[in-house]
């Protein structure tokens, strides 16, 4: 045990068997499995792995700066704690404790909307928090929602897009979903142990609806669900200030595509038609090293979910603030054996395509 009571991990995997084989089957359930068979939960693992980092050597690594901004607000590293619903589930002040967590690691929680603690509770720990909104058809409940976060210190709306229709979902998560019916999240209707009951999201929003939010919305809006170069252009035509790369880990469309498939293609997009738009990416991210990826092709920087959440379990602030500067130090590692003294020198040329393991020119 360290850090007071929080039981040892080395790394992300470790931490991961540790969490897990504490929970019950409907808890474990619910927060690993994804949509259908799984295929965008093993996709997003690996697309990572076909990715390869370029060794630099005789560089002056004395000192390596891991520090950026979201959104212009500082960060100590390129790597911010994703939405994810009920942290309850799994540590009793739940998003509480996440989000003094990040606070601590000097990073940004994204507050979800499933949350099992209220805004005004998890806002009261203090540090950088944005709220994500599932736009529902009550456009009433939308606006109080959206005015509750600004009042209460939010910095940003993430709004989530890629989920318009209950997704499909497999054998595992329907018995996930199932086991944790006597959950209710704050500000989602309950599902009554299925999801075919009522329903978080207006099916028919449209790109249009996002002028009325940005009329009634003065924080930075955030997009998040883009998996297509298309949509991301028409995420910064809209106005939107940064975009979320995101398959909701593997919970919405089951397909074989991970977010670092598509990254590089939503880049090029948004630098051709000369947008200013911060691009963020989620899925799968486990080590600092897959972080230097990201921001090689274009990221800003990266979200992470279900490590939050099993760094929770075992520990609760400490051990998400632990998780946060573990990956912080393998990224500060990974930097240095490419020559990049700071995020600002992390470009295509400190990584190659894995499979052929030639040089991205």
């Amino acid at each position: 045990m360290i850090d007071g009571g929080i039981r040892e991990f080395a790394d992300v995997a470790e931490l991961e068997r540790i969490a897990t084989e504490g929970w019950s089957s409907g808890v474990r359930a619910f927060v690993q499995a994804g949509a259908g068979d799984g295929r965008g939960i093993r996709a997003n693992r690996a697309a990572h792995a076909k990715w390869s980092l370029r060794a630099r050597v005789l560089v002056d690594v004395s000192c390596v700066d891991t520090a950026t901004t979201a959104l212009g607000v500082p960060l100590d590293l390129p790597m911010m704690i994703a939405p994810s619903a009920v942290h309850t589930l799994v540590w009793p002040e739940g998003e509480v404790a996440t989000a003094r967590g990040a606070r601590d690691a000097n990073t940004i929680m994204v507050l979800s909307s499933a949350t099992g603690r209220s805004i005004e509770d998890v806002t009261a720990v203090g540090g950088n928090l944005w709220f994500q909104l599932y736009w529902g058809s009550d456009r009433a409940e939308v606006r109080r929602l959206i005015d509750l976060a600004a009042d209460r210190g939010c910095r940003a709306l993430c709004l989530t897009v890629d989920m318009p229709v209950p997704p499909l979902l497999g054998s595992e998560m329907r018995r996930g979903v199932a086991g944790v019916a006597h959950v209710r999240p704050k500000y989602l209707p309950p599902h009554g142990g299925s999801l075919t009951g009522a329903w978080a999201h207006d099916q028919r929003l449209s790109w249009r609806d996002l002028a009325w939010l940005r009329d009634v919305c003065d924080l930075p809006i955030v997009i998040k669900g883009i998996m297509a170069a298309e949509d991301a252009v028409c995420a910064a035509e809209c106005g939107a200030d940064g975009i979320v790369v995101s398959n909701h880990g593997g919970r919405a469309l089951d397909t074989p595509v991970g977010t670092m498939d598509v990254l590089p293609a939503i880049v090029a997009a948004l630098d051709q038609a000369n947008a200013h738009t911060d691009v963020f990416v989620d899925g799968g991210f486990r080590h600092g090293s897959e972080i230097v990826v990201a921001l090689a092709l274009g990221a800003r920087a990266v979200l992470i979910g279900r490590p939050a959440l099993w760094a929770l379990a075992v520990g609760g602030a400490p051990a998400v603030t632990r998780l946060i500067k573990l990956m912080g130090h393998e990224l500060s590692s990974t930097m240095a054996r490419v020559g990049s003294t700071a995020i600002s020198e992390i470009d295509v040329s400190r990584i190659g395509a894995a499979s052929s393991i030639q040089e991205i020119v």
